[in-house]
């Protein structure tokens, strides 16, 4: 701990939750800044000025995160497996698109239970051999494409319709949707720093992506917490339509 954060939390177990309640203070106060959100009945949006500003500021997460994901890079990689392993929907699917990807951990975990699996991200930093750069919103793979995507991160997308409209574009008839999310606002949990859409509920959150992507929700449960977050599991699947 640095000599700011001892100063100011102290030791011992007592510091790590003061720590805690100060992060959550500092993201309520981001949250209730209208010149930062735009607050609406179910969902929550940043206000950017232009996609470009969008684009700019989540590429810039990486630089200051990449320590932080270095440091709990084994943990996660244990806890993608962890959670993909015991996704039954997924246990079909032979390839992954993994959206937002960052280091590539839930790509290495995919490889290691036996996937061809690959990750895009905006910014994935250089020598990552298992992100690509790219967007999301504007895929550049083909038409049913792959069995599955996965995403831990829908928010940060600038428009969800759109993401989800490319999710199931790119899945093969039948294909599968895993998204890993956190709760929304009215059951607790406040957006951070570089978060661009927050949901009322996961509820309201499973409603939207089944509406805009014409998307069948199949599976919800919870995962467990993973250090001071708690986290959530939804599969989707493309539903094959019938030939006129």
């Amino acid at each position: 701990m640095s000599l700011k954060n001892l100063l100011r939390y102290g030791l011992g177990a007592r510091a790590k939750e003061r720590k805690k309640e100060a992060k959550l203070r500092r993201r309520s106060a981001l949250f209730e800044d209208r010149s930062v959100w735009d607050v609406g009945d179910t969902f929550a949006r940043r206000k950017y000025r232009s996609y470009e500003e969008y684009l700019s500021h989540q590429a810039a997460k990486l630089e200051g995160h990449v320590a932080q994901l270095r440091t709990t890079e084994e943990e996660d990689f244990q806890e993608f497996r962890r959670r993909f392993s015991s996704c039954a929907p997924l246990s079909s699917a032979k390839s992954v698109l993994c959206l937002g990807a960052r280091l590539g951990t839930e790509v290495r975990a995919l490889h290691s239970l036996g996937y061809f699996a690959v990750g895009i991200d905006l910014n994935p930093g250089e020598g990552n051999s298992y992100v690509l750069p790219g967007d999301f919103h504007h895929l550049v793979f083909a038409d049913s494409s792959v069995d599955a995507v996965y995403t831990n991160a829908v928010d940060h997308s600038f428009d969800l319709g759109r993401f989800v409209g490319e999710v199931r574009r790119v899945l093969r008839p039948a294909g599968v949707f895993v998204m890993d999310f956190q709760s929304g606002f009215e059951e607790g949990q406040e957006p951070g720093d570089f978060e661009s859409i927050h949901w009322k509920s996961a509820e309201a959150l499973l409603q939207l992506v089944a509406a805009e992507g014409g998307l069948a929700l199949e599976e919800h449960r919870p995962l467990g917490a993973l250090r001071t977050s708690a986290w959530r599991q939804a599969v989707f699947r493309k539903e094959q339509r019938a030939a006129s």
